[in-house]
């Protein structure tokens, strides 16, 4: 029974400086003792200074893949070779380049790291995974989706933040798709500010259906200045003559004491102090309701005026918001279901009470509230009318191309602008360089121009000019023309107008 031949082998790059420039790369066996390769050039025997990059270089590798295709391995990197006739070594030899352990790998990677795909690889570490299973056997993309290309399209991949994507309908050539480099085992950071061309062809157009107006309710959170509670001293007697107190505190600010978290059962305590109180005696229920409602009213009302005794304002500046409940042990009296020295009778004097107790009314709750400005009970609020645009698809087909960057340029070899110079594309066949960018074409371009911000200055001026008057002759226009254009806002649109009409970062020769 003949042994088996490898379809492969393995092998380690050398060298990838060819001379001629096609692709060709020096590389020795992994596994075989190399020595046998040079022994194999007789006649002469093989020189490694005069034979190395000629035919007779045993070491030398021709691409498999054809030359428009080009992809050149780097230094101590891994190759798959190929022979035409296996029993034939050291002539008509090809590869082609290695598997990389990982995508984040791609830069350059040693070929020790190469082989953990491999048999050969078994006892190196798992790589990092861009693709995770979740609890239902779902594949999960990455956090940074789209770094990386997707199974069932095509690309050509750069070894850094450089690639190009051929989807279905979809052609994407990108550069600085990363921040930062590339590092091994770390998931990059996408960046949305790439360089890019696309070109795309979708199905059907969105356009602007209609545009629906909603009010939005957004809540304003404010802090709460004084507190209104009351206190019934005697919630059980059966004799309709009730005994309490109202007491008006300030509040020191506080997190806890703002109008989102100030609750009709918070303890804050800590954050008032007593500035008047008023004591009630044999009273009746409804008397004691109205005496509650009145002192929160006289607040409301008459906080300029409001004193104790009439000798001294009690509130030196408006008073609102201004929150009014029951104290936390009368509120107890109503809600505990563990207190057993809280009898029926206290609990229902207390809760008619409450029932009854609010600003006017027009109140919808009853027994507490926050008086946000005079007359006014609630949480404030302030309305936005917000626009919500309805689209609609028209089946159409439609293709778009888009390029993007931080600075775009569009240039002309026969292009230039007096008195900026002609741009010196010396050096730059193989791609223009950082300091070509800032020390010739961004000196001697300019700015390109927003064209219906332009109409809209050009529109003014020529309104200005058609409605002008003079109020005697040779004097200048009056500022404020027939049609209401004035020389204040012209002259703000001219000051703006290199902001507005110009883009500095889409440049032009």
């Amino acid at each position: 029974m003949s042994k088996t031949k490898p379809l492969f082998y393995v092998f380690k790059v050398l060298d990838n400086q060819d001379p001629l420039m096609l692709g060709r790369v020096r590389a020795e066996s992994t596994v075989h003792d190399n020595t046998a390769a040079i022994g194999s050039i007789t006649n002469p025997p093989y020189n490694e200074e005069k034979d190395k990059w000629t035919s007779r270089d045993p070491f030398l590798f021709n691409p498999l893949l054809p030359y428009f295709l080009y992809q050149v391995p780097k230094k101590d990197e891994l190759i798959y070779v190929f022979y035409y006739n296996s029993d034939y070594k050291y002539q008509n030899q090809f590869y082609v380049q290695g598997s990389f352990s990982n995508p984040t790998t791609s830069p350059g990677e040693y070929i020790e790291g190469m082989k953990t795909e491999l048999g050969l690889g078994g006892q190196y570490k798992n790589p990092l995974e861009l693709k995770c299973l979740d609890n239902n056997g779902s594949y999960v993309d990455p956090p940074n989706f789209g770094v990386f290309p997707e199974p069932g399209d095509n690309a050509i991949m750069g070894r850094g933040s450089a690639d190009l994507i051929v989807k279905e309908d979809e052609v994407l050539l990108r550069a600085g798709k990363t921040i930062g480099n590339i590092n091994p085992n770390q998931i990059p950071a996408a960046n949305n500010t790439r360089a890019y061309l696309q070109l795309s062809k979708f199905d059907s157009i969105k356009i602007l259906d209609e545009v629906k107006t909603f009010v939005q309710n957004n809540e304003v959170v404010v802090s709460v200045k004084y507190l209104i509670e009351w206190v019934i001293t005697n919630p059980e007697n059966n004799e309709n003559k009730f005994a309490g107190s109202v007491y008006l505190y300030k509040l020191k600010p506080d997190l806890k004491t703002n109008s989102a978290e100030l609750k009709v059962d918070s303890n804050v305590d800590e954050f008032k102090s007593l500035i008047h109180e008023r004591n009630f005696v044999l009273l009746s229920k409804n008397d004691t309701i109205k005496f509650i409602n009145n002192f929160i009213n006289e607040c409301n009302n008459d906080w300029s005026t409001f004193s104790v005794s009439r000798q001294r304002n009690l509130f030196q500046e408006q008073p609102f918001p201004i929150f009014y409940r029951p104290s936390n042990k009368m509120y107890e009296f109503m809600t505990s279901k563990t207190n057993t020295t809280i009898t029926p009778i206290i609990q229902k004097n207390v809760n008619q009470i409450y029932n009854g107790i609010k600003l006017n009314n027009t109140t919808l709750i009853n027994g507490w509230g926050l008086i946000y400005t005079q007359d006014k009970v609630g949480t404030p609020t302030t309305t936005k009318n917000i626009q919500l645009p309805i689209y609609k698809y028209n089946n159409t087909p439609l293709t778009f191309a888009s390029v993007g960057a931080n600075k775009i340029c569009f240039l002309s070899h026969n292009s230039t602008i007096p008195g900026k110079g002609k741009i010196n594309f010396d050096g730059t066949l193989y791609g223009i360089t950082n300091d070509v960018y800032s020390d010739e074409i961004v000196p001697k371009t300019s700015s390109s121009v927003r064209g219906e911000e332009l109409l809209e200055l050009l529109n003014y001026i020529v309104r200005f000019m058609v409605t002008h008057t003079h109020a005697f002759p040779g004097l200048p226009p009056v500022p404020v023309t027939q049609d209401g254009s004035n020389v204040t806002t012209l002259l703000s649109l001219l000051q703006n107008a290199p902001n507005k009409v110009l883009n500095e970062h889409i440049r032009l020769n």
